[in-house]
């Protein structure tokens, strides 16, 4: 059996490099859902005329944040424990969720 080449040249270093690839994606994802038009500061003016594109912006937010909270959940559940399979799959689906709707930050147009 050939085994295929691996990308990173020890556990340690690509343990460090998927925690800090899902790190960043929740960072960002978290900043955009936060305020969506300030991705986007040369062209905000056309933004304001379309609400329902800060719209999209945040619900896109939102799913990068989800797949950030699913790679860190990945990390830990393949590298650490060596788990794999499709109960793991759903088991990681549903905590991603769960721990993007907890990263989520607070709503601007929120009623108080």
């Amino acid at each position: 059996m050939i085994l295929p080449p691996q990308p990173f040249p020890s556990f340690f270093v690509a343990v460090v490099v998927r925690a800090i690839l899902g790190g960043c994606v929740i960072t960002m994802a978290r900043s955009f859902y936060a305020n969506p038009a300030d991705c986007f500061r040369n062209s905000r003016q056309w933004i304001a005329e379309y609400p329902w594109l800060t719209r999209l912006v945040r619900a896109l937010a939102c799913f990068c944040l989800w797949g950030g909270c699913f790679i860190l959940g990945t990390v830990v559940a393949v590298q650490f424990f060596g788990l794999h399979g499709p109960g793991l799959a759903v088991a990681l689906i549903t905590l991603s969720a769960i721990g993007a709707w907890l990263l989520l930050p607070k709503h601007p147009d929120a009623v108080r």
